[in-house]
């Protein structure tokens, strides 16, 4: 078992003994397995795929999920896992689902965005990296975030990127920093000096369509979305950057085996937020109130809270806001305090990408 001196955080990557890489899903794991999808698979240097543009040492890697959706996760675990590596595909008798869960023990390479950003910061090597370098300076002077709290995760983190095309995505550890953060970047926007600006119209168009192809929008109700509610997906120096909040371990109080979940139904409901504090966050987390099951089932328990693993959906509706959400109900008990209440959950496999969070307003 890999030694990690701390716990796998949400997206952090791992790689198996036979070359699997998976992205980590969340901070809160079962206690001998990591929850994480598959995103590449190491290949044999003779295989040629258009697929295969990623290299490390000059060992290619095959990118096996080419857009994160949960029915591409379910996709990719019926084709690449489900009969050649049963042992990381299992039902989780808490979530009553099943998941990719990776044993611990099959971990031979724990990679972790601040170190391989400390590699960065210290010796860049090659021209994305410098572009990393200087956007995470950018970032730490206007938010007064110390760089050590920031990371690097993709095909970065795994140093098999293409310093032409890849894309840069960060990490900023930490709740208070990531609100930090998130303030830096909406105002370095209007600064036309900073190398900070929103998606141009050519990037708008393709993100849009991506989101149309995997989401319940149309490719103008995303453009729109992107407008009003997405403050961490834009270009420095005409690079794509994202920007994802995560936590560190002391913010993270809840376990595993600590809920035990039993899905009952799609619907829809509408409500009000009373608290965002973890919608920041994956998964995303909006404690409601005044909820009006639209379509659905019949539930015995409140409907207390609206829960998001579909990364769009972090951040998009503060205390106050009224929501519309489509997603898989789920009754919880809480067994370490003996509670019982009703969960709707987006980004599902059941629900087949029509499910969504709507502010009213959107348009």
């Amino acid at each position: 078992m890999v030694v990690t001196g701390r716990g796998f955080r949400d997206r952090d990557y791992i790689e198996t003994e036979e070359g699997l890489v998976f992205a980590v899903i969340g901070n809160v794991h079962p206690v001998d397995r990591v929850v994480a999808y598959l995103k590449y698979m190491r290949v044999d240097s003779s295989v040629s795929s258009v697929n295969t543009i990623w290299f490390r040492q000059n060992v290619p890697y095959l990118r096996v999920l080419p857009l994160y959706s949960a029915s591409n996760v379910k996709a990719v675990l019926d084709r690449y896992l489900r009969d050649r590596y049963r042992d990381y595909v299992v039902f989780d008798r808490y979530k009553n689902i099943e998941l990719i869960e990776v044993p611990r023990h099959r971990v031979r390479t724990h990679y972790k965005p601040e170190e391989r950003l400390r590699e960065i910061l210290r010796e860049p090597r090659d021209p994305l990296e410098e572009v990393v370098l200087e956007m995470v300076r950018e970032l730490s002077s206007a938010s007064g975030v110390s760089a050590g709290n920031f990371g690097v995760t993709g095909s970065i983190l795994l140093g098999i990127h293409n310093p032409q095309y890849s894309d840069i995505d960060l990490i900023v550890y930490g709740a208070s920093n990531a609100y930090k953060v998130r303030e830096a970047v909406r105002g370095l926007y209007s600064d036309e000096s900073s190398g900070f600006s929103r998606f141009d119209e050519g990037s708008l168009e393709k993100w849009a369509r991506e989101v149309a192809e995997a989401q319940a929008f149309t490719v103008d109700e995303a453009k729109l979305f992107y407008r009003k509610y997405v403050w961490n997906r834009g270009l420095y120096r005409g690079r794509k950057f994202s920007i994802h909040p995560v936590k560190l371990e002391d913010e993270v109080h809840e376990e595993w085996e600590q809920t035990i979940h039993k899905p009952l139904c799609i619907g829809t409901i509408r409500a009000r937020v009373v608290d965002s504090r973890d919608s920041l966050f994956m998964p995303a987390v909006y404690v409601v109130n005044n909820v009006e099951i639209i379509d659905g089932c019949r539930v015995d328990s409140e409907v207390r809270q609206v829960v998001s693993y579909e990364s769009l959906y972090i951040d998009v509706a503060q205390p106050g806001d009224e929501i519309v959400v489509r997603g898989k109900f789920e009754h919880v008990i809480d067994t370490r305090v003996g509670d019982e209440y009703v969960q709707v959950v987006v980004g599902t496999y059941e629900a087949q990408g029509k499910d969504f969070i709507r502010p009213i307003g959107l348009g």
